[in-house]
This record gives C-alpha cells, structure tokens and sequence, in this order.
C-alpha cells in the first residue's frame, strides 16, 4: 500500500500483560499511543482495543489510513457458529495442556513433529490445550466453529472474519511448515478440523477492510485495510531491521526472545538438542532459529515482590551470578529443573542489588542464546537490534550491550511491535534507530562474568 506524506497507519500489539494501540507515521514516529492492561476475556479485549483505538485517534488529531494487528502467539479463546467465545482468552501460560504435551511428542515423535511444525508439543500449544479441553471440557469443542488467537480475534473485530497469519498458524503446533497449511492428523489428535481454524492470510497479511461497524465503534474509516501482521516476535524483529541472515533479534517483555534469520534449514535433532523452534519470518522469506528466556521481565516483576521497591542503581557488575530460570529452562539447553539462584550474595549486597544481578542473569542468558544460536544455524552475526520495555531502561541496555558480540541497535519509536504492526500494514521499511552506547571497560567486566555464569550454568 503506497501511503501520502502526512498519511497516518494504526497499530494494534496483543501482548502477555499490555495491550499497545498507537497511530504513526510512515517512519514509525508516534502521534498517539495508549497502553491498556491485557484483559482475560474476549468481550474486554475488544472493547478495549476499541476505547484504546478512539483515545489515539484523538491524540493524533486525525484517522489512520490503514489498520496492522500483531499479538502474542498460543493465546486465544474457542468462538461458536455465532461468533460468541465459548471460553475466556486461554493464556500460553496456562499450564493445562502439560500431560497432553508429553502424549503428542510421545505418540507423534518429536524429531518428526518438528519436522513437520518447527516445534515440539509443550503446555502452552494450542493442540495440547485442545486435547485436555477435549478430555475435560468436550462441550467447547463440539460447539466450536473456529478458534481464534488474541491477534486473530482483534482482526476480526475489526473487519467480521477472524484471519490469521502464518506466523501465529505456526506456533499452534498444527501447521505444516513446508506446505504452509494446517496438518489435517495433527488436528485430529483433538477431534478437529483444518475448516475449524481461522483462515490464513498470506505473509502480506491482508485481512480485509475495516467493516461499518467497526469504525462506528472505534472511530475509524469504513473501508480501509487491515492487516494481521504477525506474532509479535517476529513482526518486532522485522521492523527493527532483523531480515536477514547476520542480523539478530532480542525482543524483550514478560518472556525474552531471540530471533535469529538463518541461511538455511537447522537439523531436527540439533534443534530440539537446543531448544530452538524454527518460525517462518514475518515476511517468509527466511526461517528463523527462536529461542529465549520466558520469564525475563516476568523475573524482575516476581523479584519486586520478594525484596520491595528498591530502584536500580546497584554499581555492575553487581559480582553475583543469578541463574534466571524461575519456570526452568527451554535454550540453549532445555532443562526443567534448574532453578532461581543467586551465587556470591554477601552482607554488602542490598535489595537492589539483587534486582540488578537478576537482570544481570538474564542478559548473561541472552548472550548463552545467541552464541549457541548462531553456532547452530552457521551463521556470524554481525549486528543485533534490541526492542520492547526493557528497551526503556538505562541499567539493563547497559549490562544487555556490554556483553553483546557485535554492535547493537535500538529502534527509534515509543514501540517497536506496535509501529511495526502499524508499517507492516503499508510494507514500509526498516524502523529508524540509533547504536547503543559502547562501554570498553564495562565490556571488559563482563568478559570474565559470562565464563563463570557459563561454568555456573554448566554451558561450557
């Protein structure tokens, strides 16, 4: 979609704990953004959306052009013949699903199961949560036309069909990566079927236009594109910059990921090894190696609870090595019995230093990730770009850049999925963004601080 100097694109980011609506130019420059708590039912999550849509438009002082939606992936609800959810928005987090999970790797074998999705069953795949609802609850299914993910269910509000793209179709562990559909034998562990998932878009995401409805209730222009621009991970790493082999992605939140292009396909076997599933890019063009941490910012936010609010101005490094697994680990080395631990707290450490070596912990993790990710998918990185919340925050950029392998960029916007749902709507380039500041002597504190933490670990 070509756009006119002056022109404005809406962008919609369903995440775990925020939803993000902003409106933004065609270089990613914000004119309105409202950040809303993620609700647990359908209902909210439009309304929402739609009080978010109204606020930003005002702030902008004019209606988008185009509308892009990114979301979170695994998260959605069960939608009946009528379009009324049969269930509240079922997190990934939700650990039902667990027992489920062990019986599709078991009964599927996982080396083929990646083969065919890129990924292994877990808790928090779809297919496992439709196997235990219809062991538990096989009413919902029975009743079900269509399940929809957080991202999908936006989509639909706005335009009256749920589509969903690529990206999110292939974390629901039911979606064939080399034909590009849902896998008919994998649904039927369930007792479903391929016409009872929302249909694909193609990787453009088109979805259709802004329905009469939708723009009465959220202020928008009938008729103008929308687009379901991906998972969040994925469509944050696109519109950083992170499209090609060499360039990775640390997308930070709640959970941490490392997305990371590759040249090619990643053996099966190497991959599970490594606990690295492989996601088709926002765009299709390349595979991407993904893997991370899914309690980075979810630790800090735990930790705060335990020690107080005590800030973050603890001197780094803090000289306590923190494993960050506080739900185990899933890469570089899938574990699920390590634990939170602090190594080398003594009386003079205080409250903030602990939240300082936590932080410290997850970083030190992130640089474990990207080393193995790289060696694995034969790639040399030669630059990352970092995205999200903890963007925002001086003490974590500092220790995440200090121990980066190569340069690091920040993008330059007041939300990296959002404007990138927002630019992926009118196929825009790259985000503006500026370097990280470069610490030499903090880069040479951190040297022997990772060997430990890989020794610590048991990585090395």
């Amino acid at each position: 979609m070509t756009v006119s100097d002056g022109d404005l694109v809406a962008g919609v980011d369903v995440g775990t704990t925020n939803i993000k609506i902003g409106v933004f130019d065609g270089l990613g420059e914000c004119a309105g953004l409202v950040r809303l708590p993620t609700p647990s039912t359908v209902d909210k999550l439009v309304e929402d959306v739609a009080q978010g849509m109204r606020t930003c438009i005002v702030q902008a002082g004019r209606a988008p052009v185009a509308v892009g939606v990114a979301g979170m992936a695994e998260t959605g609800a069960v939608l009946d013949a009528a379009g009324a959810p049969l269930t509240s928005l079922i997190p990934w987090t939700d650990p039902r699903g667990a027992n489920e999970a062990e019986q599709i790797n078991r009964e599927c074998g996982t080396v083929e199961l990646y083969r065919t999705t890129g990924r292994w069953a877990t808790a928090k795949s779809p297919l496992a949560k439709w196997l235990w609802l219809r062991r538990n609850d096989p009413g919902v299914l029975d009743a079900m036309t269509c399940w929809a993910g957080a991202a999908d269910l936006v989509v639909r509000a706005l335009t009256g069909e749920a589509r969903t793209h690529p990206t999110l179709a292939a974390r629901t562990l039911a979606y064939d990566l080399a034909h590009g559909d849902y896998e008919p034998d994998l649904l039927a562990l369930a007792g479903l079927r391929p016409e009872q998932m929302p249909p694909l878009t193609g990787f453009d995401g088109g979805a259709g236009v802004v329905s009469s409805r939708a723009a009465a209730a959220m202020g928008l222009p009938a008729g103008i594109p929308v687009v379901n621009a991906g998972h969040d991970h994925a469509v944050g790493a696109w519109a950083a910059g992170a499209r090609e082999p060499g360039v990775g992605c640390v997308s930070l939140g709640t959970a941490e990921a490392v997305v990371l292009p590759v040249p090619g396909d990643v053996a099966p076997e190497m991959a599970l090894a490594h606990g690295f599933t492989s996601d088709p890019s926002a765009d299709g063009r390349h595979v991407c190696l993904v893997g991370g941490l899914p309690t980075s910012g979810a630790l800090i936010d735990w930790l705060r609870t335990v020690v107080g609010s005590a800030g973050l101005d603890a001197s780094v490094p803090t000289g306590i090595i923190v494993q960050p697994y506080l739900r185990g680990r899933v890469a570089p080395a899938p574990d699920a019995s390590p634990g939170l631990s602090f190594k080398g707290v003594t009386e003079r450490h205080g409250p903030s230093d602990l939240l300082v070596a936590a932080i410290e912990g997850t970083c030190l993790h992130t640089r474990w990730t990207l080393d193995e990710a790289a060696r694995i998918g034969n790639v040399s990185l030669d630059r990352l770009v970092f995205l999200g919340g903890q963007a925002n925050i001086p003490v974590w950029m500092r220790i995440k850049t200090a121990l980066s392998p190569v340069p690091v960029r920040i993008p330059r916007t007041a939300d990296a999925v959002c404007a990138g749902a927002a630019l992926r709507a009118i196929g825009a380039s790259a985000l503006p963004s500026r370097p990280a500041p470069v610490e030499p002597a903090l880069e040479r504190a951190y040297v022997p601080v990772y060997k430990e933490f890989l020794h610590v670990i048991g990585g090395r």
